[in-house]
């Protein structure tokens, strides 16, 4: 499979189960503003499936190689997750930091007030703004091109709260 084939299975507005709405207009849709997006639909993909076995091949083109290995392949074969994550959820580009030539940071704000297992009842969550943070690589793939992928991810990133905090939790307000 190709980059190209990969990105085109990303259900990049989330499934049936788990839409997601993206607001655009906290930063320009760069290569790794669009690389840190794909990472996202892939988790939120990974987290709202019963069978992981199709999607989790989709990772080698959305993370690096080594995030890869360590945290996707050992799952490769489950295909009975329970109590999967469902609901619509909301997410913005609060920003982009660059930490090198080849190396960035892109943080969303997620509004996550109707997200929760298929199991529980739905109400909506009061603390509902979640910072994340995608730090993406510039990689060079098995395919001779360079390509950004999600290298790590910080869910609820307390270290970007002070920049993005404030801003999120008045975003994240949604109605489904």
């Amino acid at each position: 499979m190709t980059f190209e084939e990969a990105y085109r299975k990303l259900p990049m507005d989330g499934t049936k189960d788990l839409p997601i709405t993206w607001d655009l207009s906290g930063a320009p849709d760069t290569d790794e503003v669009l690389a840190a997006r794909r990472g996202l639909a892939f988790e939120y993909w990974l987290d709202q499936a019963t069978d992981w076995t199709p999607i989790i091949p989709i990772g080698r083109f959305t993370v690096t190689e080594e995030r890869y290995e360590k945290l996707l392949a050992p799952y490769a074969k489950i295909s009975a997750a329970e109590n999967p994550m469902i609901g619509p959820i909301w997410v913005k580009v609060m920003g982009v930091e660059k930490n090198g030539a080849d190396q960035a940071t892109v943080t969303f704000c997620t509004d996550h007030g109707y997200w929760r297992h298929a199991k529980d009842s739905p109400q909506v969550r009061k603390d509902r703004a979640n910072l994340e943070s995608y730090q993406m690589k510039n990689v060079e793939s098995g395919d001779g091109e360079h390509h950004w992928r999600v290298d790590g991810l910080i869910d609820n990133d307390g270290t970007r709260e002070a920049k993005y905090g404030a801003q999120c939790t008045k975003w994240a307000q949604h109605q489904p």
